[in-house]
């Protein structure tokens, strides 16, 4: 097999299918967000977190995140296994990789998550921006040494955070994927957003992420953890001002209070592989799922870009 980058793949190739939620299906497994079971698992229970990327894998999915979303080093201190967050986030790559060279067919990528959750979804747990910028370089790191091809920074809301969080990983040496969660404004402006703080313009915060980066030739903005109908108007509003990759995994339905995640009013496959289709016409390189997507919308999705 020709050794190449998945910048070079994600350059020169049609766009990557990435996989979709891993804590929403460990949800549907009865796993509670926050306990230690979900937080846990890749120790523990290592063969359904196998199992899910096994299936992402069968369903046509080519690029895959590994279950390092909740193992950074301040929520494992946090919840009393600071010895564990190595091994957390070694495991999360090597049984990801393990798990999906054995399901899928052709090249499988891999991508190490670092993001911006917090214990309890509590953001006033997060640690300050020096710290964070400091877990996320001793995360990446490990990370990229467990063999891992991308650095995935996940739910990212405000530009100082993200510019802290990208000059961290970026001494790992890999591309990184700088992962914005987006909304519109109550007066229709589009605004990198989350409950708890004050919404920031997408142009604004991702001009402050963008000027740590010491390179931009490896990175790649993409909005996940977003609603459909904003998907496709924030890739509009980044490509206005950056002319690099980008990627997009929006996400559906919401959490039910109870630690899983409820679907009651979450899009069928059709909404969300044309919302993915709209995407691909707008130049990304790779799609996928967040919240609420599992195999059944990755098989439909990779359906629709085959066909």
């Amino acid at each position: 097999m020709t050794d190449f980058s998945i910048v070079q793949r994600l350059e020169s190739g049609p766009p990557l299918i990435m996989d979709g939620a891993m804590s929403t299906e460990l949800a549907a497994r009865g796993l509670v967000f926050n306990e230690r079971e979900w937080l846990h698992i890749n120790l523990d229970r290592p063969e359904v977190v196998a199992e899910i990327h096994a299936s992402y894998a069968r369903a046509g999915a080519e690029l895959h995140i590994a279950n390092s979303f909740a193992t950074a080093r301040h929520v494992t201190e946090y919840y009393g296994f600071p010895d564990s967050f190595e091994a957390l986030n070694r495991s999360a790559v090597e049984l990801c990789r393990a798990a999906v060279e054995s399901a899928g067919t052709g090249r499988q990528w891999i991508a190490g998550s670092i993001s911006t959750y917090a214990p309890n979804h509590d953001r006033g747990l997060l640690p300050d921006l020096d710290q964070m910028e400091a877990n996320c370089r001793d995360q990446a790191l490990i990370l990229a040494s467990a063999g891992c091809d991308l650095i995935v920074l996940e739910m990212i809301a405000r530009g100082d955070m993200g510019a802290a969080m990208l000059r961290g990983a970026a001494d790992a040496g890999l591309p990184v994927s700088v992962g914005i969660i987006c909304d519109r404004h109550a007066e229709g402006t589009l605004v990198m957003r989350h409950r708890t703080l004050e919404p920031e313009p997408v142009t604004t915060g991702l001009t402050r992420i963008l000027e740590a980066a010491p390179s931009q030739a490896q990175i790649i903005v993409t909005v996940m953890h977003t609603d459909l109908e904003q998907t496709t108007a924030v890739l509009d509003e980044v490509r206005a001002s950056w002319s690099g990759l980008t990627g997009a995994y929006p996400h559906t339905g919401c959490p039910d209070g109870e630690g899983g995640w409820d679907m009651t009013e979450g899009c069928d496959q059709e909404a969300f592989t044309q919302t993915c289709q709209d995407s691909v016409d707008r130049g990304v390189c790779f799609v996928g799922g967040c919240c609420g997507i599992g195999p059944d919308y990755i098989g439909a999705l990779a359906q629709r870009l085959s066909a």
